[in-house]
């Protein structure tokens, strides 16, 4: 009886300590530790870090725990929210909303929410005015062209897809194939995806008689829809549109040969540009929108979220992670990331300095941006099926009807299994 008694006296007294330690912890001031992780990779993440640094030299009391996985981020994401434990603050690569929504918490009543950027306002919030992310920049991008080399051969601009096509022939016949119209690192599958997410687009979205609703409900035709985007790919490659060696080419490729100025056009972002310039100053390109695919229907930009920071809604330290956002919400730190990234900032009365691309953001300022096509439309999980369809058309082992036969069965599994 005695020995039961000293017993529970012991494990009393346990408790007793672990609750005034934690106690003694929150009010003395004790550390708090803030996970915090982004997909960012680079420079990008390398200033994401260097602002958490400076975040912690101005609260002591908060220790942060910053991680930059790369690749493997969205993996590891999906087993965090598989297991309910999330970063206390992570990044939503384009899916704040679709994919993270339920983990988040409304960052509306944080002073930086009235100022987001319109375009980017949309993307981020939801009809009852819930705030996901505070986006740091604002993905804006569209293809990247040789200015040199259209004004060489006399190409303008193109603003329709009959215009890229004619600007890439003239510019094979007077080059004498010394100059690749478009260079794809297909070896990588991304940048063939990157195709698709342009230009389905414009061939689908963007104009007035469009496909939106049934690719939300369903009932989206592959076969009369997609086919034509998929040939229209398939031709690029027949008539020698296309770097040679699309294939075993690699993302790294198109930056050596943009580099060496022997490439007119990539569906690539602002982010070729940083690259190409860390290789060479000499090369001059320009930034243009998507060209439209449908008689009388704008040039657009594909857009949407980029750098984010979100507060994951069960945080046990709920007002560390807001303060953490919101010190990345100030001016200063704003600008360091979107200059990084070479893209507008995503809150009002930022200045960016987007050294040559600024002339081009503000030539096409007013052109309409939508988000990326497969955010929106396409089930997690097709992004890939699409990218290696593509290669597997380039390759000559399916035909452009096979590919949309592929997507059709893709997507309705995925979506039946609700990813």
């Amino acid at each position: 009886m005695v020995r039961q008694a000293w017993r529970l006296l012991v494990v009393g007294l346990l408790l007793c300590a672990g609750t005034l330690s934690a106690c003694g912890s929150a009010a003395s001031g004790g550390t708090i530790t803030l996970t915090v992780s982004t997909n960012q990779v680079g420079d990008q993440a390398k200033v994401l870090q260097q602002i958490a640094q400076k975040f912690m030299q101005q609260n002591p009391n908060i220790k942060v725990d910053f991680s930059a996985p790369g690749a493997e981020y969205e993996n590891i994401m999906k087993v965090k929210m598989a297991s309910g434990h999330l970063p206390d603050v992570f990044s939503t690569h384009g899916w704040a909303i679709i994919r993270y929504g339920k983990f988040l918490a409304d960052l509306r009543d944080q002073p930086w929410a009235a100022k987001l950027n319109s375009t980017i306002k949309s993307v981020i919030t939801d009809s009852s005015g819930k705030v996901y992310v505070l986006p740091m920049d604002e993905d804006k991008t569209g293809p990247i062209y040789n200015v040199d080399i259209l004004q060489q051969y006399g190409v303008a601009v193109p603003s329709t897809y009959d215009e890229l096509l004619a600007a890439c022939q003239t510019i094979l016949d007077k080059s004498h194939g010394q100059v690749t119209p478009i260079h794809i690192g297909g070896a990588d599958a991304w940048p063939i995806g990157n195709f698709f997410d342009f230009f389905a687009t414009p061939s689908l979205i963007s104009p007035p008689n469009n496909s939106a609703a049934a690719l939300t409900n369903g009932t989206f035709d592959w076969s009369s829809n997609w086919t034509p985007l998929a040939r229209k790919f398939q031709e690029l490659h027949q008539k020698g549109c296309l770097n040679k060696d699309v294939l075993t080419a690699k993302y790294t490729d198109s930056v050596d040969a943009f580099a060496k100025g022997k490439v007119a056009f990539g569906f690539y972002g602002p982010y070729l540009v940083d690259e190409v310039k860390k290789a060479t100053s000499s090369v001059h390109l320009g930034l243009m929108p998507i060209p439209s695919v449908v008689a009388g229907d704008p040039p657009t930009f594909a857009g949407g979220e980029k750098t984010t920071w979100g507060v994951w809604k069960d945080s046990k330290h709920l007002d560390a992670a807001k303060k953490f956002v919101a010190f990345y919400a100030q001016p200063e730190n704003i600008t360091l990331v979107a200059q990084a990234d070479g893209l507008p900032a995503g809150l009002d009365g930022v200045q960016v300095d987007l050294g040559g691309l600024t002339p081009y953001f503000q030539q096409y300022a007013s052109a309409p941006v939508f988000p990326y096509f497969d955010r929106v439309y396409l089930p997690n999980g097709m992004w890939d099926v699409m990218c290696k369809n593509g290669q597997d058309l380039l390759a000559n082992s399916i035909s452009p009807s096979q590919f949309s036969t592929n997507m059709k069965q893709q997507f309705d599994r995925l979506r039946a299994n609700g990813s």
